[in-house]
């Protein structure tokens, strides 16, 4: 168990970035409220540290959506030129989850040795107390949930 009790996959997960886009937090209000209203469920989100003046963004969203975020990119690179996504689809995304996490040290470090073995890359990270998600191309998810399960005797 190593402080994970319970894994959970979701499939067709797309993942889309915004490179280098100003470090202004009413910008990066602006893109996730025209996600919101629009009822786009968003997840996995990760910004960098700012490099001089820009971040780079990225989120996940499910595949089923892909079309009305790349309309909204659209309506965002009118406003702000800059903003251009760069979008991967065929991910899925692997969720590691136990309470006993907020007290266990090298959970990820363990969740990355399982993962090893396995030629592949990992597109997208995103860590709570309590939970790890994990996003993978879709030709990797097999070999990957039977790695962490066997890693975290699930």
């Amino acid at each position: 168990m190593y402080g994970v009790s319970h894994l959970d996959v979701s499939e067709s997960v797309a993942l889309v970035t915004f490179r280098k886009i100003p470090c202004q937090l009413p910008l990066i209000s602006d893109i996730f409220s025209r996600f919101s209203k629009n009822n786009i469920l968003i997840d996995m989100i990760s910004q960098t540290a700012p490099a001089g003046e820009f971040v780079s963004i990225s989120f996940t969203c499910m595949e089923d959506d892909l079309v009305k975020v790349l309309e909204i990119s659209n309506e965002l690179n009118h406003k702000y030129p800059q903003i251009k996504p760069m979008v991967s689809s065929g991910n899925c995304k692997i969720q590691l989850f136990g309470e006993e996490m907020r007290a266990a040290s090298g959970v990820f470090a363990r969740a990355l040795a399982a993962l090893t073995s396995i030629p592949m890359e990992l597109q997208q990270v995103t860590t709570s107390e309590v939970d790890i998600s994990l996003l993978v191309t879709a030709p990797h998810k097999e070999a990957a949930v039977k790695a962490l399960k066997a890693s975290f005797n699930l």
